[in-house]
Order: C-alpha cells, then structure tokens, then sequence
C-alpha cells in the first residue's frame, strides 16, 4: 500500500458477515477476512511480499509454511488453576481428530 495511511477511508466492521455483505455491496471494496470463509462468492486475492515480484494466494499450505504474508497464529489462554477444567478440549483439539475437524472447517490446523 506505498506506506500510505488510509484509515480515515477505511471502513472497520464488527465481525466477518458485516465485511462480506459490505464489500457484496459495494464496488470495487475488498476486505480481509478469514480462509474459512471463502466461498464462490468470496474470493480470495494473491497478496505480493516483495513489492509485486512474487503474489502468493491464501491456503492451509501457504499459512502453515508462512509464506502468506497477511495470516496469524490464534492462541488459547486459560487460566492455570482451570487447568483441570479445560484440559481435555485442548487435548482433543490436539489430537489428529481434533485437527482435522479444524480443517474439515476450513481453519489452518497446527499439525500438517
């Protein structure tokens, strides 16, 4: 974006559906929003990390290897003495089943 400040055109919205029904709307508009959420009406864009040399387009491959320039790594925090409390969902989130029903959604599982 050429160093240019452009939030005060910028439109900030409060969750994914209001981003895509806003750029659906509106021409020429484009939004970030999540892998998960591309379908055939929302299309994701080739984003270039070198000043247009190279253009790599979003995918699980591409967030895992970080060659996508624009993805982020999500985070659980709990408390230590819930430990007990939350222990088995991050045990299943972990395990082989839980990352591939993180992929059958269309989320970046940790493990490839």
């Amino acid at each position: 974006m050429d160093k240019n400040n452009y939030a005060s055109s910028v439109l900030n919205m409060p969750a994914t559906g209001a981003i895509i029904q806003s750029v659906s709307q509106t021409e020429g508009a484009i939004g970030y929003v999540g892998l998960a959420y591309e379908t055939k009406d929302v299309k994701h864009v080739a984003v270039s990390y070198d000043q247009g040399k190279n253009y790599v387009a979003p995918s699980i491959a591409s967030a895992q290897d970080g060659s996508y320039p624009i993805s982020r790594p999500l985070y659980y925090y709990y408390n230590q003495d819930k430990k007990d409390a939350v222990s088995s969902f991050v045990d299943f989130i972990l395990s082989e089943k839980g990352q591939q029903l993180i992929q059958d959604v269309g989320y970046v599982p940790l493990k490839k």
